[in-house]
């Protein structure tokens, strides 16, 4: 059996987490997520007058991984907080924590603000990280270079 791409280990991870975005030359985009893992015992979580058993926090820990993504070129990125993040039956994508859309609001939203098409720049995708707290979208024409730079 084949070792896993580095691509593959992070679309496996069951847990992500933001940890940076810089564009080292320009119209290049990098991101750093990093592997969540479950960090203790079972805890009650007080809610309002409630509680909810059985929670298991969530963090980056030792053993986690770093992943770095590299674009060398991109169209159009956005970060979003999660919580204003609302699902849409009409999208379609591969991929769990690392998405890949055939349709999506994002790519409207590149066709509607930008030049860019099918023919100009050539064709081109929309990616996704899913992770805790954040959504980081990305068109560009390149699946991103994935590599493990941590634990």
């Amino acid at each position: 059996m084949a070792a896993k791409t580095a691509l593959e280990e992070l679309n496996a991870c069951e847990y992500l987490f933001f940890a940076g975005i810089s564009e080292p030359e320009e119209n290049s985009l990098r991101l750093l997520v990093q592997e969540g893992r479950r960090a203790g015992e079972p805890q009650t979580l007080k809610v309002g007058s409630g509680s909810i058993e059985g929670v298991i926090p969530i963090d980056v820990t030792a053993q986690s991984r770093t992943f770095e993504l590299y674009w060398p070129l991109y169209i159009s990125y956005a970060v979003r907080n999660e919580s204003y993040c609302d699902w849409d039956d009409d999208e379609e994508w591969e991929g769990a924590g690392f998405r890949v859309y055939s349709r999506s609001k994002f790519l409207d939203f590149v066709a509607n603000g930008t030049f860019a098409t099918a023919e100009y720049p050539g064709p081109f995708r929309h990616f996704e990280v899913l992770c805790a707290n954040h959504i980081i979208d990305v068109a560009a024409q390149e699946v991103p270079v994935v590599r493990v730079v941590g634990a």
